[in-house]
């Protein structure tokens, strides 16, 4: 809160009392009159009220949760105690939100009045509306009130996810029921193979129109549905790339994608951030943990200051979870981490998002050692006994989770 007279108090006690003095000095009523009309309006201005408070209530937005792209409209409310002739509202926004109309307003409020600004979301992230500053005067403007009022209203705004019908195939499972084929036998959905009737076998397993077309009792063995733990670790150690097409826009989208789609399948997922320090959010069920992964992909952001921190394993990570990492593999601490996840015996699947292409200004040389380098990361972690699929740009989500289950397959087949 600021208080502080104008310059139209300076000018009339100037001229007002100016003209007193200089009466007095000459001993004539001509300077007193000219002077007098100026010390009425700074009187009637005192008698009126000074420094008359103004408060804002009732901030509120549209919709808490939209979408890149989505137009959402702030609504504030001024609430004043008596009549106030002029105020002045200027409201500020970070450049998540974009305001489509003005964000300046100039009024006369007595009691309450709201005001609305249309805005809309043109990047991810978890923000809201900052400040408003509302500036208040008197009848005749020699006062000024500045108050600056903080505006927590979040707004989560999403990257445009797509519709994820695939799943990360996972090497462990749960004995508890899922989407996920295992691959031992026993009551599920996917046939796993049709065979003899054996010794042991209940007898409700025999397939009755397979048998009497082969003349002998027939057993259609199946895969049961089973769940898994899924980690996802996420790289925000940089930010490469302008406006939307960037790194960190890549690694969130795919993340969240991820954690909708292996939450749907009632598997428990977990999200690890590798950058500059470490946050880990446990493996969980259900809706509410799914706000809390979404949420805190949101709120992912790179940390300006270096954190000299080594990597430490959780203590309560799921050893037989699956750590599905994206992950541009340029950072020494996310490539620390991987590895020592996998020297844990962990299984490792790390999807590599686009990677823009370095500046034209950047010589040719140094161009192609930044890419000799990429490639020389990913091979070392190949070598480690991870999992790397590229992740081209325009490429579907779901056409790249089932060209990871072909990888993983080869993969095992070989091993």
């Amino acid at each position: 809160m600021t208080r502080s007279l104008t310059h139209r108090f300076w000018l009339c006690g100037t001229v007002g009392f100016g003209g007193l003095v200089l009466a007095l000095v000459t001993r004539t009523l001509e300077p007193a009159a000219v002077g007098a009309p100026f010390l009425v309006l700074l009187l009637l201005s005192l008698l009126d009220g000074w420094w008359l408070p103004v408060q804002a209530e009732a901030a509120s937005v549209s919709s808490a949760r939209v979408v890149e792209g989505d137009e959402l409209t702030f609504a504030l409310d001024l609430v004043t105690d008596r009549a106030v002739p002029w105020v002045e509202l200027e409201l500020q926004f970070p450049a998540t939100l974009e305001p489509s109309g003005p964000t300046r307003f100039v009024a006369s409020i007595d009691g309450r009045r709201r005001f609305e600004v249309p805005v809309q979301a043109v990047r991810w992230g978890a923000s809201g509306p900052e400040w408003a500053v509302v500036t208040s005067r008197d009848r005749f403007g020699v006062s000024e009130l500045v108050i600056r009022y903080p505006l927590v209203v979040p707004v989560r705004i999403h990257p445009p996810s797509e519709r994820l019908n695939s799943l990360v195939p996972l090497y462990r499972d749960r004995p508890v029921t899922g989407e996920h084929h295992s691959r031992r036998i026993g009551p599920g959905s996917e046939l796993a193979e049709v065979r003899p009737y054996r010794f042991g076998d209940p007898v409700r397993a025999i397939h009755p129109r397979l048998s009497q077309r082969r003349a002998t009792p027939m057993v259609l063995d199946r895969h049961p549905d089973r769940s898994s733990d899924v980690v996802l670790l996420i790289d925000s150690a940089q930010d490469l790339g302008v406006d939307l097409d960037t790194t960190l826009r890549w690694t969130v989208t795919a993340a969240t994608t991820l954690a909708e789609r292996h939450l749907r399948a009632q598997d428990r997922v977990g999200l690890l951030d590798v950058g500059w320090g470490v946050r880990w959010f446990p493996t969980r069920l259900g809706r509410r943990h799914l706000h809390t992964v979404v949420d805190a992909l949101l709120a992912t952001e790179v940390l300006l200051h270096h954190r000299e921190e080594g990597f430490i394993v959780p203590a309560n990570l799921p050893r037989t979870a699956t750590i599905v990492a994206i992950s541009p593999l340029l950072s020494e601490a996310v490539l620390g981490a991987l590895v020592e996840l996998r020297s844990r015996g962990q299984e490792v699947l790390v999807i590599k998002p686009p990677i823009p292409e370095p500046d034209t200004s950047i010589g040719h040389l140094a161009r192609r050692i930044y890419r000799a380098g990429n490639e020389l990361n990913e091979r070392w972690l190949i070598e480690r006994g991870a999992t790397v699929v590229p992740w081209s740009a325009g490429e579907p989500l779901d056409h790249l989770i089932r060209r990871v289950g072909r990888n993983l397959g080869r993969a095992r087949r070989r091993a």
